[in-house]
C-alpha cells in the first residue's frame, strides 16, 4: 500500500519471534523458526518500501524478540533497517538476556543502535521459571555488562508487578537488584492477565488495585530518591534518558508502524496490520483502518498527553483544535487542581503522582 511521504518522524517495526513463549504474554507473537523468519524479513523489507520514509528520529525494533534471530538473519534485519536509519537520533532493539550475543550486540553498534530495552520481569529466579521465562538474573547482570562493554550505555529494563509468588519485599530487592546495574530506565507494569494466555487458561488472578498501588508507591519513592525522573505512568528515566520513541505515541502524534500486528498513525488513519503470519507472508499487510475524527483526535490528545509530566498544552490544544478547553471545562479543571490530581504550569496541565494514579477518572471529567 503506497502512502504518501508525511511528518511522521517514527518507525515501529515489529519481530514476532521468540525462543519461547511465556505464559503472561499477549503480544503478537510465534515461536522461532528459521521457515518463517526468512520469508518475514523479505515481506518486512516491502512492506517499508511501501512507505514513503522520510528523515526519521526514533527507530524502535520491538516483539516478540528481534535478537531471537539467528545471526545472519540478524545481521539481514539490520540491513533492512539501515536506509531509514541514517541520522537517527535514537534507535531501540528489545532483547532478551539469554539472545544478547557478542555477535549481535557488534552489529548493533556497528548500525548505529544507541538504546537497548531488556525484558527482565523479575530477578527472583523461581518466580521466572514459574512464568516460562528462560534466564535468570545471572544472565541479566551478564547481558548488561557486555552491552556496556560495547557502548550500550542507555539501558531500559522491564519489570512486571503483581506477577504470582511476588510481594512488596519481592519488590524491594527488585528495585535493588536492577539499580545495581547502572540502567538509565525502568518501565514497569501491573500484571494484566489477557484472554488465550496461559496464565488466563489457568485462571490466574490480577493483583487487587490497592496492591498495585502500593507497589507502585513503593517504585514511585525509590526511583525519586535515585534521581530518576517518574516521567510517564509506567515509565522512569535519569534525566535526558527518556524514551524518545515512546513520547511520540504519547504526543499524540504520527508514527510508521510496520510487521506483524503492527500498528500505526498516519494521517487520520490509524491502523493494525494483520497478526496472522499465513496472511502477512501472502501479502496481506493491513488488518484494521480507523478514520480518527476530529472527535477522536481531541480524546486520543487529552488522554495520551496527560499520561506524561509534560502533560496537556492548552494553546496547543486550541490551535490545533479550535477549542478552549481551559474554557468549555473551567469547572472541572479547577476541582481536579483543588483536588491535587493536576496543576497548571505555563498554560499546560500536568497531572501529579496522584492524578497519573487515577487517569482514567481525570479523562472522563475532560472529554464528557
Amino acid at each position: 500500500m503506497k502512502t504518501l511521504k508525511n511528518n511522521s518522524k517514527a518507525l515501529y517495526i515489529h519481530i514476532p519471534f521468540c525462543e519461547h513463549l511465556c505464559d503472561y504474554c499477549d503480544f503478537t507473537k510465534l515461536q522461532y523458526f528459521t521457515i518463517f523468519a526468512k520469508p518475514y524479513l523479505k515481506k518486512l523489507k516491502e512492506e517499508l518500501e511501501s512507505y514513503q520514509i522520510g528523515q526519521l528520529e526514533t527507530i524502535y525494533v520491538g516483539g516478540g524478540t528481534p535478537t531471537a534471530l539467528e545471526d545472519d538473519l540478524f545481521e539481514e534485519l539490520l540491513e533492512i533497517i539501515k536506509p531509514y536509519s541514517k541520522g537517527v537520533k535514537e534507535y531501540t532493539f528489545e532483547c532478551n538476556p539469554e539472545s544478547l550475543s557478542d555477535y549481535k550486540l557488534s552489529k548493533m553498534k556497528e548500525y548505529g543502535v544507541n538504546r537497548l530495552s531488556i525484558g527482565v520481569e523479575s530477578t527472583n529466579n523461581e518466580i521466572l521459571k514459574s512464568i516460562n521465562r528462560h534466564h535468570t538474573f545471572e544472565d541479566v547482570k551478564t547481558a548488561t555488562l557486555r552491552a556496556k562493554t560495547y557502548g550500550q550505555d542507555n539501558i531500559n529494563v522491564d519489570l512486571i508487578l503483581g506477577l504470582p509468588g511476588a510481594n512488596l519485599e519481592q519488590l524491594k530487592q527488585d528495585l535493588d537488584n536492577v539499580l545495581s546495574l547502572g540502567i538509565s530506565h525502568l518501565s514497569c507494569y501491573s500484571l494484566t492477565v489477557h484472554p488465550n494466555t496461559v496464565f488466563y487458561l489457568k485462571h490466574i488472578p490480577e493483583p487487587l488495585s490497592d496492591q498495585s498501588r502500593e507497589l507502585y508507591d513503593y517504585v514511585h519513592k525509590v526511583l525519586n530518591e535515585r534521581g530518576f525522573i517518574h516521567y510517564e505512568v509506567s515509565n522512569w528515566a535519569l534525566p535526558g534518558k527518556e524514551s524518545q520513541h515512546n513520547l511520540v505515541y504519547w504526543k499524540n502524534e504520527e508514527y510508521f508502524g510496520v510487521g506483524l500486528g503492527a500498528s500505526g498513525y498516519l494521517g487520520n488513519i490509524h491502523y493494525t496490520n494483520s497478526k496472522s503470519v499465513t496472511e502477512y507472508l501472502k501479502g496481506k499487510t493491513r488488518d484494521i483502518e480507523e478514520v480518527v475524527t476530529k472527535q477522536d483526535d481531541i480524546e486520543y490528545q487529552i488522554m495520551l498527553n496527560l499520561r506524561t509530566i509534560y502533560g496537556l498544552d492548552l494553546n496547543q490544544f486550541k490551535n490545533k483544535f479550535g477549542y478552549d478547553l481551559s474554557n468549555v471545562k473551567e469547572k472541572e479543571i479547577a476541582r481536579l487542581i483543588e483536588n491535587k490530581l493536576l496543576f497548571k504550569q505555563d498554560n499546560r496541565l500536568i497531572p501529579t503522582y496522584e492524578g497519573m494514579m487515577v487517569l482514567d477518572s481525570i479523562i472522563l471529567d475532560l472529554i464528557y
